[in-house]
């Protein structure tokens, strides 16, 4: 199994369209992140993830609707707990490397963000903050993650923890 796990990871890695570096400058919520590089900024989608939103915005309110009995004020908290995670990860004005692979149709970067010996993207949804964002992904990349939400859904880490009922729904309306 690692070394399934390891050689998905080199294919992931030797998937890189565009590889830059910068100063992380805004942490928005666990799935949208803010590069300063030497002459533009870079607003990152990190690729592969979802997470709660931490404000009440109109993906807030879309999420609630699908979710029965959850509040806008628990799917926010939930939110505010995947956007506390993120910023105990990375810190600002770091410099961090990252890989832009595309953008999406609000004209944001789709990154992967290197963080040591696993992407932050990894590190989100084994740690439990963070669903499956399944829209960008090829098969290959979609079993590797696919692997890490069951075992952070089985070990019940993070959010899997205390909001099972949030990420379940989150990770339900998703595929």
């Amino acid at each position: 199994m690692r070394a399934r796990i390891l050689c998905i990871s080199l294919l992931l890695a030797s998937a890189i369209v565009n590889a830059d570096s910068g100063v992380l400058t805004k942490i928005v919520d666990g799935d949208t992140v803010y590069f300063q590089s030497k002459s533009k900024i870079a607003k990152c989608r990190l690729e592969y993830l979802d997470t709660p939103e931490s404000s009440n915005n109109r993906k807030n309110k879309k999420d609630v609707s699908q979710c029965k009995n959850v509040s806008e004020k628990d799917m926010k908290s939930a939110g505010g707990s995947a956007t506390r995670h993120a910023k105990s990860l990375l810190k600002l004005n770091n410099k961090y490397e990252y890989d832009i692979k595309g953008q999406d149709h609000y004209g944001r970067s789709i990154c992967v963000v290197h963080n040591g010996n696993k992407t932050f993207n990894e590190q989100m949804v084994i740690d439990g903050y963070a669903s499956i964002f399944r829209y960008y992904m090829n098969q290959n990349e979609l079993s590797y993650y696919e692997s890490l939400l069951q075992k952070a859904k089985h070990d019940r880490v993070g959010l899997w923890k205390d909001r099972f009922e949030i990420m379940m729904c989150l990770d339900k309306a998703r595929k």
